[in-house]
């Protein structure tokens, strides 16, 4: 116990002439619903008007700080993390208790209690271990020095944040039992950190280029348009490659597993993106794909079609998770609301929802428990309550049940005035994706000398990708005009 309770018991008693306001609820039962965000946002809580109950349908006697002061309950829904921190902050009292608790509302059980865990002497549970989708229950009440009869009561703040959890293990680490892919699916995974090596698990094929084989993820895809297949890969530290094919099935494929040949391409370079490039590929045509994550260290991997890609892969393959249509985003005032509509879902857990500014390093601000399996329509909401002026960019993170997910196309809103630009990413490396506020037709590549390298004609649009693979590192000017309205904007190409 610290000697400047008595002070800050004292200063709470002062300051709560000022703070008489209703209370929310002295019994489990009744408790309002706390939100869990991705960052935390405090919610105004008070003890005044409220009764400190210790029978068993009010939570007994808690075990820590003092209790027998009037105290208030919470509920909230665990995250899917199973993860969360509870932080309360001073109000007109510095000092407070809390307890976290589980069970029916009428005999809810403790978890565990806090004193001191948070700033000054305010509590702070960090809570590991929760099962998702669970309802738990939070006590609040102001701490009392034993020298002190008599109820004490005030105000202070409360805010849930939620933990990530760390990834699930990955189930496609043998070659026999890899996950299908297709064009027109992005897909993005959590790479391992301590599997083990693809040669270990299946020394029988031959690996190439890849002198070792680390914390390994298999894929398989099958042509539907013949062309030139040409997959971007794309992590933050280094990853490689092989693919090996062409087979005639996928059971073909699959029944040799542990007997491949001589890969079909494969990099073991130092770089963190890797590009697969196959020449005139065959529709019915099966490739198997194995991406290694040489880094070692816990990441998301991106596999998606490479702007140059001129053959198609079959999505019949893929189990689609969700059928999302109408992903939207409006601004009101401060705030932008976004909604979606989902017509399918398979084994669907949660949507984590994500914003941009230059739409390359993303932030989760907010996530919606999905519908689990549905077969019908289902519409679904969320609000950006600190939306920022400008172009800001909005995406979905679908998750399933067993750790996997897919992301959406990013959405953009934008409250700038007429003759705005923003491109992105920015940097960039391969591709750079161009919004307007207005239609344009031409397009120049400036180098920082002012030197023009191309110009590009094109349909009136009002936003475009363009391919900057081709330009050295550095910085540059992209200029769009429309022969009324110019404008120019500097971005950057890192490789």
């Amino acid at each position: 116990m610290r000697t400047n309770k008595l002070f800050n018991y004292l200063l709470g008693s002062t300051l709560l002439i000022s703070s008489f306001t209703q209370a929310q609820s002295d019994n489990p039962c009744g408790a309002p619903v706390l939100p869990v965000g991705a960052g935390c946002v405090n919610t105004a809580g008070t003890t005044v008007g409220a009764a400190y109950q210790n029978n068993a349908a009010n939570g007994g006697t808690p075990s820590c700080a003092n209790p027998n002061n009037p105290d208030v309950w919470y509920q909230f829904v665990a995250p899917p993390s199973g993860a969360l921190n509870i932080v309360t902050s001073a109000g007109s009292f510095t000092d407070s208790g809390m307890g976290l608790y589980n069970g029916p509302c009428g005999s809810p059980t403790e978890i565990t209690c806090d004193d001191d865990g948070a700033a000054g002497n305010m509590s702070q549970i960090n809570a590991t271990g929760l099962t998702p989708g669970v309802t738990y229950f939070i006590r609040v009440w102001k701490f009392r020095p034993f020298i002190f009869p008599g109820a004490s009561t005030g105000t202070f703040s409360i805010c849930l944040t939620a933990v990530a959890g760390p990834p699930p293990p990955p189930t496609n680490v043998n070659c026999s039992v890899p996950d299908p892919i297709c064009s027109g699916s992005p897909i993005n995974f959590t790479a391992q950190s301590n599997g083990t090596a693809a040669s270990t698990v299946n020394p029988g094929n031959n690996y190439g280029c890849l002198s070792t084989s680390p914390n390994p993820s298999w894929y398989y895809l099958r042509i539907g348009t013949g062309g030139n297949l040409v997959i971007d890969i794309t992590a933050g530290s280094d990853v490689d490659y092989a693919i090996w094919g062409p087979f005639p099935s996928v059971a073909n494929a699959i029944a040799n597993c542990d007997s491949y040949g001589t890969p079909a391409d494969c990099s073991y370079s130092t770089s963190a993106t890797e590009q697969v490039n196959l020449t005139g590929v065959l529709v019915g045509q099966v490739y198997v794909l194995l991406v290694t994550n040489f880094a070692a260290v816990v990441q998301t991997i991106d596999i998606n079609d490479a702007v140059a890609n001129t053959a198609l892969t079959d999505c019949s393959i893929v189990p689609l998770s969700i059928s999302l249509s109408n992903f939207s985003a409006k601004r009101e005032n401060d705030q932008v609301n976004l909604s979606w509509i989902t017509t399918k879902e398979t084994n669907n857990d949660y949507f984590l929802l994500e914003k941009s500014k230059e739409g390359k390093v993303w932030s989760a601000f907010d996530y919606v428990k999905g519908a689990g399996n549905s077969s019908s329509a289902i519409r679904y909401a969320a609000t950006d309550e600190n939306a920022t002026s400008g172009f800001t960019f909005y995406r979905l993170k679908q998750f399933d049940f067993d750790g996997n997910f897919t992301t959406s196309e990013p959405i953009s809103v934008n409250d700038m005035q007429v003759n705005s630009l923003q491109l992105y990413p920015n940097p960039a490396t391969d591709n750079l994706n161009v919004i307007a506020s207005f239609e344009f037709e031409t397009i120049q590549f400036i180098d920082i000398q002012g030197n023009v390298l191309e110009t590009i004609q094109t349909e009136s649009t009002s936003q475009t990708t363009l391919e900057v693979i081709n330009l050295k590192e550095g910085m540059y000017f992209l200029k769009i005009s429309n022969g009324i309205n110019t404008i120019t904007q500097r971005f950057a190409v890192n490789k």
